[in-house]
């Protein structure tokens, strides 16, 4: 297989370079914003639809499947379609289908919009990832992914900040009937245990906000910034995806692929519902911590990009700074075979924060990676690994959500899933083709 090549684009780099990975990042954050809106309002919407955890988790697998045909669609059409208007089509999707979230009046119509969402929504990483490589150094890369990346934490950090805001605006007196009906129940449950419909309202404020995004994209990234890398491999000979489905390297990342998303989002799947469920927090104690959460966990992804870099320019070789990267991030989501054994308090939330930090440092040096194998079909590799990746979460919510009711605990399930990405740290570190990601490769 002849390698890549993975020189920097045929134009002087530009700072403006930057700010297109900050508009990366900020499709990102309402990208999540739109996801996480479900997982935040859990609660309630298991009490208005009736629905257990294995229910629940049809809404996820459903998602997932239609992430898994999204990734895999978009990752072909960005690499035949200019990713200029490949990229705002999957923005104006989601968030179409974030809008009409707000007006499911049953399980299927909410299943439905959720099987949208995730087909649209596959289409930020395919898009994303193909812009990255064209603006930014081989050396870069890293920092850039985190950046795009980051925006995954900071969007899980804003969405239960306004998700509680618009439930609260949408019906100011909505905590002190609830807080009336626990008490007369003789229970002592969270605030939402009378169903209403204001979950809805969210869902509605936060579709909107991808026309903005749009705007912006149309009139700030300047056409010219796409076009060295996409001419550059009009005729640079390179192979058929076919070839990049024999280099071992890309089994390496379906792997990695799995494992990091596996943990990632089985954290943003069930961390609210354990914290309210079987740890006892209140709805704005779960909002407050998951902020925090997320915080930490952007602080990961950025403090990754950043370190990476600093070793390069240091003389560290590239490959071996991801690697080290990688190492120490998959370390840190071992933290979570702790977390059932830890008490409430300080010992908990500690716990949780390194798993955080960890999760989300996974994906930099995870995409830097992925940009190694052909710029000609960097679209595809990065389409193809998601289709994997969501692929698997599909099967693994229903049976995830089957075992906590089984078990009446969210925490076999939290306390296993942070092991996969060292797994796919060994794979790194023993298959990976010698001189391979080197400089020069």
């Amino acid at each position: 297989m002849t390698p890549s090549t993975d020189s920097p684009p045929q134009v002087a780099p530009s700072p403006w370079r930057w700010w297109v990975c900050l508009l990366l990042m900020l499709a990102t954050v309402i990208n999540y914003m739109d996801r996480m809106a479900l997982n935040q309002m859990a609660r309630r919407i298991k009490l208005y639809f009736d629905l257990n955890n294995q229910e629940y988790g049809y809404l996820e697998s459903a998602f997932s499947v239609a992430f898994a045909i999204g990734a895999v669609s978009t990752g072909w059409l960005v690499d035949r379609v200019s990713v200029r208007w490949v990229y705002p089509v999957m923005v104006l999707g989601w968030s179409a289908a974030g809008v009409l979230t707000g007006f499911a009046s049953g399980f299927w119509m909410l299943l439905g919009c959720r099987f949208a969402l995730g087909l649209f929504e596959a289409g930020n990483w395919p898009c994303g990832m193909k812009t990255t490589r064209a603006v930014l150094r081989r050396e870069e890369r890293s920092l850039g992914n985190s950046l795009f990346q980051s925006g995954t934490a900071l969007g899980a950090v804003v969405a239960p900040l306004v998700v509680l805001a618009l439930l609260r605006s949408a019906d100011p007196g909505e905590p002190v009937r609830n807080a009336i009906v626990s008490v007369t129940g003789g229970t002592f449950a969270a605030v939402a245990d009378a169903p209403t419909d204001t979950w809805k309202y969210p869902f509605r404020v936060i579709g909107s906000l991808g026309v903005v995004w749009i705007a912006l994209w149309f009139l700030t990234v300047p056409r010219a910034m796409l076009r060295p890398a996409e001419e550059s491999v009009a005729g640079a000979g390179l192979v058929h995806f076919r070839d990049v489905l024999r280099d071992a390297r890309f089994w390496i990342l379906f792997a990695m692929s799995i494992g990091i998303n596996v943990t990632w989002h089985g954290y943003r799947t069930w961390l609210p519902l354990y914290l309210q469920e079987q740890r006892g927090f209140s709805e704005k104690e779960m909002s407050q911590f998951t902020t925090l959460y997320y915080v930490v966990a952007d602080i990961g992804s950025w403090t990754v990009g950043g370190v990476t870099l600093v070793l390069c320019r240091r003389g560290t070789a590239v490959h071996r700074s991801r690697v080290l990267a990688y190492g120490f991030c998959a370390a840190c989501t071992l933290a979570t075979v702790a977390v059932p054994f830890l008490p409430n308090g300080v010992p908990l939330q500690l716990g949780l924060l390194v798993v955080a930090f960890g999760a989300m440092g996974l994906f930099p040096t995870y995409f830097a990676l992925s940009q190694e194998l052909s710029a000609a079909h960097q679209g595809k590799v990065s389409g193809s690994l998601g289709m994997c990746a969501h692929g698997a979460l599909a099967l693994a919510y229903p049976v995830e959500g089957y075992l906590t009711d089984l078990t009446k605990s969210y925490e076999p399930v939290l306390g296993a899933i942070g092991v996969a990405p060292l797994v796919a740290f060994v794979l790194l570190l023993w298959l990976w083709p010698p001189g391979r990601g080197a400089e020069g490769a």
